[in-house]
């Protein structure tokens, strides 16, 4: 079961990523997928594009070799207030949002009362689309009650299929809670690639297998249908 849609991938803008927006989309096409956003690391990571980087983002064809291209960044959680490394106006410029909290960029001597206080504050933020792999060890949280406050705010909670072997070791068993409680709650969910290089675009399989054995019902993997990822985010096909 292949998706159609990856909703959260790296180029060369990112500075630790080695891909060109050009070689991704030409791997996205032949993967089979008809939308690919392109999610580059925003100013608070080392190396990170630069604000300017993200504005200049409307120069960008909306189609490469056959796939939609969605404006895109994975911006970082700065602050125990929630805030995040692009400007509102920025954001809003924008086509998806991705919302992660990271090692280099995040407080990191933080309680998980203070970790899940921080997360509904980002989930109230009227431009976040998608959280980012948010069963990193590393910030421990109230998987329950940040879900349910993403349910109600309209957020999708991404599974990311790096949490499964390339990084954040010992996300395992916070995977699999957070997939238990999105299954009990019938949400819709995205499963996507966080690629750093072409060759891993639209490169699921591992979370597929996870989330399809945990429960999670097809019906509700978002990102299998380019019609409901483009109606979810209301662009255009």
């Amino acid at each position: 079961m292949k998706i159609k849609a990856d909703l959260h991938t790296h180029s060369v803008g990112s500075g630790h990523a080695y891909s060109t927006l050009d070689e991704m989309a030409l791997a996205a096409r032949r993967r089979g997928l008809k939308i690919l956003a392109v999610t580059d690391h925003a100013p608070a990571m080392p190396g990170g594009a630069h604000e300017y980087f993200f504005y200049n983002l409307r120069a960008l064809p909306e189609y490469l070799h056959g796939v939609r291209v969605l404006r895109g960044a994975e911006v970082n959680i700065v602050s125990p207030g929630g805030a995040l490394d692009l400007a509102p106006e920025m954001l809003a410029a924008l086509d998806v949002v991705v919302a992660s909290a990271h090692a280099v960029t995040t407080p990191e001597n933080l309680t998980k009362k203070q970790n899940t206080e921080m997360y509904l504050k980002v989930i109230a933020n009227q431009h976040v689309d998608i959280l980012g792999h948010i069963e990193n060890p590393i910030f421990a949280l109230d998987y329950e009650t940040v879900i349910a406050a993403a349910q109600e705010h309209g957020k999708l909670v991404e599974i990311n299929n790096a949490s499964f072997g390339l990084a954040r070791h010992g996300s395992y068993n916070n995977c699999l809670e957070i997939m238990r409680i999105l299954k009990e709650r019938q949400m819709p969910v995205v499963i996507n690639s966080d690629a750093h290089v072409a060759t891993r675009v639209g490169e699921v399989s591992r979370a597929m297998e996870i989330a399809l054995a945990q429960g999670i019902k097809k019906e509700n993997i978002l990102n299998l249908s380019a019609a409901k990822v483009a109606e979810w985010l209301k662009i255009k096909l």
